[in-house]
């Protein structure tokens, strides 16, 4: 017996049913065929992939090992399968993005170089979700944001690219006596109260309080929430400082401003399914041409790329820490 793509299937099956015999209903079989049939696969296979209970099954660790594996084959054959001509000729594409003022350009620009397919969007804070909806076939495309030290490694699940390398900067309410500066030291802020947002699972704020400890402290972390528009509210009415995107809108209460020596940095990385590999050069440059248009506005942002002698556009690390 020669392990086969059915038998992966049959074990994906499993896994996402959560039960024999929900999967053998799902899979047109018998529970005491499906059974017999995940025996034989154990036994090629040279261990449990699942314990069985009163309430269903658990993958082991060997099982998490093999389904993992598991499915990047079947997402890889899947894309295969799908792909041709007119592979994308009214298909849904389904595209994902984190938080970012280049969203909407985004979606935008993709409609543009995939004009025959309709685009779709969601967005999430959580940007590891992101990255797990691509590797799991659930999201076709998305644009996600990594950090120095916490960089997003290559996965044989999806294609990726780099779209721009852009400092983090830090936003403070502008009655603020530092909002005054052209740039703050990271330790000026030292005992100011944070908005500090839980982790996104690629490294924020984990990079944010890794360069405040470089600094010599530990931001004092007040406010933890995700919500933009309650943060704004608190930076604004003097409750709190936050660090922000390069391209964070500056206004009549919050200040925006860099910081000397730039030391904190993320980077937009774009994902794709292998089934969008033929597309990528044009994915990319959709991603980077609306990031172009979204830095052209942020006045804070442009500033900086001025004091540096770069361009909006170029997407080589930025003239800083390259990650």
């Amino acid at each position: 017996m020669q392990l086969e793509l059915r038998h992966l299937r049959t074990l994906r099956a499993i896994a996402d049913q959560g039960s024999v015999t929900k999967a053998a209903a799902a899979l047109g079989v018998s529970q005491p065929a499906l059974t017999a049939q995940l025996r034989r696969i154990e036994r090629l296979l040279g261990g449990a992939v699942f314990t069985r209970d009163h309430r269903g099954v658990t993958a082991t660790a060997f099982g998490e090992f093999v389904l993992a594996r598991a499915r990047a084959v079947l997402a890889g054959v899947d894309d295969l399968l799908a792909a041709g001509p007119d592979e994308l000729a009214g298909k849904e594409i389904r595209a994902g993005s984190f938080e970012h003022p280049v969203v909407v350009p985004l979606v935008d620009r993709l409609a543009a170089a995939l004009p025959e397919a309709r685009i779709t969007l969601q967005t999430e804070h959580f940007v590891r979700v992101l990255v797990d909806m691509v590797a799991n076939g659930r999201l076709d495309v998305a644009l996600v944001a990594d950090y120095p030290d916490h960089e997003l490694r290559p996965n044989p699940s999806f294609g990726m690219g780099v779209v721009a390398v852009e400092p983090v900067f830090v936003a403070v309410p502008a009655s603020h006596p530092l909002a005054v500066r052209e740039e703050l030291e990271l330790a000026d802020l030292a005992h100011e109260p944070w908005v500090v947002p839980p982790s996104d699972g690629m490294g924020w704020p984990e990079h944010l309080l890794e360069a405040c400890e470089r600094a010599g402290f530990a931001p004092r972390a007040r406010y933890q929430l995700v919500e933009a528009g309650v943060r704004r509210e608190l930076i604004g009415s003097g409750h709190a400082v936050s660090a922000c995107q390069a391209h964070y809108e500056p206004g009549e209460r919050v200040a925006v401003l860099p910081l000397r020596g730039d030391p904190l940095w993320m980077r937009q990385v774009l994902i794709w399914r292998h089934s969008l590999a033929a597309h990528a050069p044009a994915l990319l440059e959709a991603a980077r041409a609306a990031h172009t248009s979204v830095a052209a506005r942020g006045a804070a942002y442009a500033a900086w790329l001025g004091s540096r002698g770069r361009k909006v556009g170029e997407h080589d690390g930025l003239g800083g820490r390259p990650l």
